[in-house]
């Protein structure tokens, strides 16, 4: 899941996550290339349902003077991160079960 992957590597790239960075944290971890666009739209998303908060970092003269959007996740975004891995932590575990047999 495309949310699922940018609330892990907003969470993992705190207090630098901004979208170039995550970008290239999802292709570093999962191989998977997504267009600045797409982490854009998903960041947008994600900060509507309140999982993700932003705010405009400090202008540097690396990017010729241009500030850029900081991600964090919310409490809320944090317990839904909490609760996705402790259902993948369950169902994994039933698989692991399951094939075992």
């Amino acid at each position: 899941n495309q949310e699922e992957i940018i609330l892990l590597a907003t969470g993992s790239l705190q207090p630098d996550a901004y979208a170039y960075a995550l970008k290239k944290e999802v292709k570093s971890q999962s191989g998977l290339s997504w267009s600045l666009g797409t982490i854009h739209t998903i960041l947008y998303r994600l900060e509507n349902k309140g999982l993700l908060q932003s705010e405009m970092g400090g202008a540097t003269g690396k990017r010729g003077g241009r500030s850029k959007r900081l991600y964090s996740l919310t409490s809320k975004g944090l317990t839904m991160v909490d609760q996705l891995h402790q259902i993948r932590q369950n169902m994994w575990s039933k698989l692991s079960t399951n094939l075992q047999k």
